[in-house]
């Protein structure tokens, strides 16, 4: 909720102006002097202060002067009965967004302040995208044709379609899978095709900013809160207002700030480090992870209650590895991408070059095929990508089904039950039980392997149950 001072020597039409807006949805307060006004300025920290210049003892000038002083942040409309030109330019001079002439029209007056408060929520969001844009990589796309990249595609487009009227209303999304499936792009994707689109995407980076620096960055803070606090500042929750909140990497946030998060997502409200009031947070959270979130909530790692919250819809994101032939259309695509951008000319891939990229295992996902493919891109010296180029090191020739981890196969075993049956039991060796994991390594849901574990008799059903 908006909190706004009125600091005005006409104390009822002061209190008249503030029953006003207090309708209009405005937390508001009153004083009617100006020493009074800069003193709850530094004590109260509200959003819009409106301020008369005439006061029997500090003007309102000197009054605008000390609070522009003690925080530029503050937004300081400036109302009078006696405007002139040359005083509406002094006020403006001095560091009011705005100059209003009394007696107030009230729809001017909301429409002021709703200008206002636009104007700032865009200052802070420009400051933050140019900021963001000197450290983020050119977007993308999702690529791909597999069954597996398909039910992806299903799942975005079913959460993307939900219309609820208010971000802070959407259901949270958490999407999992491997580094370098492209969990920040599907996020984008699904804001970017959602009733959001027009609003901020802003992205927290949980894995890289350290937790001294996590809480101010997402929840800004108030002046003097620490040494280096000379005004206040909006955090990120700020300026995702009526947008998307992407929790990168919400596995490495510290407990003491999962704990913030989970009273943003329910009660939609936060305060700034330093601060003593509650602000108001109307945004959808979207997270993603690498890591198994179950296993860390039974570590006491990450909170159940906050993992319960966040996996209302689940993405699961399959490894480039189970994907079969979207590895060559996003080679293709990759190639296509940088010797534009490199400007190096038309390259193609050997078949020799081609088939290696389809056999090998790609542990760094779609992201390593990227940097594969722009390192090749500039080394090679003609049209053609040989195998060379790709520095792929030794990779693995499928000649049977040893290769898989499965040998001493007798006749009868040479059936895709039998087979499937194997690579499951092999993914949950390797995985100490872990379903979840396991599903990831297969690329399939986690309900999926759950029915093909009872399917084929695996492990008693009970069993399955408790698998995690």
């Amino acid at each position: 909720m908006t909190r706004v001072l009125i600091v005005d020597d006409e104390f009822v039409m002061a209190k008249s102006l503030a029953r006003s807006l207090t309708q209009a949805g405005y937390e508001v307060e009153v004083t009617t002097r100006a020493e009074e006004g800069v003193r709850r300025v530094m004590e109260r920290r509200p959003d819009i202060v409106l301020l008369d210049l005439k006061f029997q003892e500090m003007d309102g000038l000197t009054a605008l002067r000390q609070i522009r002083a003690f925080d530029p942040s503050v937004l300081v409309i400036v109302i009078t009965a006696y405007g002139s030109i040359e005083t509406a330019v002094e006020a403006m001079k001095a560091g009011a967004v705005d100059f209003l002439s009394k007696p107030l029209d009230l729809q001017v007056l909301r429409m002021a302040l709703e200008r206002a408060l636009e104007a700032d929520r865009l200052r802070h969001e420009l400051s933050y995208y140019r900021a963001r844009a000197l450290e983020t990589a050119e977007g993308g796309e999702i690529i791909g044709q597999s069954p597996a990249l398909q039910r992806v595609w299903s799942l975005i487009d079913k959460v993307s379609r939900v219309d609820v009227g208010s971000a802070g209303d959407l259901p949270t999304v958490l999407i999992l899978g491997e580094t370098g499936t492209g969990k920040d792009l599907v996020a984008r994707t699904i804001h970017r095709r959602s009733p959001l689109a027009r609003q901020p995407f802003v992205e927290v980076d949980c894995a890289v900013l350290p937790p001294t620096l996590l809480e101010t960055e997402l929840f800004g803070y108030e002046r003097g809160a620490f040494t280096d606090a000379r005004s206040s500042k909006a955090g990120l929750v700020e300026i995702a207002e009526g947008g998307t909140l992407f929790f990168n990497e919400v596995g490495d946030l510290p407990l003491e700030t999962q704990g913030k998060l989970l009273t943003l997502i329910e009660k939609k409200r936060f305060r700034r480090v330093g601060g003593v009031s509650e602000r108001t947070a109307h945004i959808r959270i979207i997270a993603a992870t690498n890591r198994d979130l179950e296993r860390a909530v039974r570590e006491g790692t990450f909170r159940s209650d906050l993992f319960y919250r966040l996996k209302v819809f689940t993405i699961e994101l399959p490894p480039l590895r189970a994907r079969g032939d979207d590895i060559r259309l996003l080679a293709e695509y990759f190639l296509d991408r940088f010797t534009k951008k490199y400007r190096t000319g038309p390259k193609n891939l050997t078949p020799a070059a081609m088939d290696a990229l389809l056999r090998y295992p790609w542990p760094g996902n779609v992201r390593e095929l990227a940097h594969v493919i722009e390192r090749a891109v500039l080394t090679a010296e003609g049209e053609a990508i040989d195998l060379d180029l790709l520095g792929l090191g030794r990779v693995p020739v499928p000649s049977g089904p040893e290769d898989l981890g499965l040998r001493a196969w007798a006749d009868d075993e040479w059936n895709i039950q039998q087979i499937e049956r194997r690579l499951i039991q092999r993914a949950l060796a390797i995985t100490g039980g872990n379903l979840s994991a396991a599903a990831r390594k297969l690329g399939l849901t986690r309900e999926t392997l759950r029915y093909r574990v009872r399917k084929y008799g695996i492990v008693p059903p009970h069993k399955v149950d408790a698998l995690s």
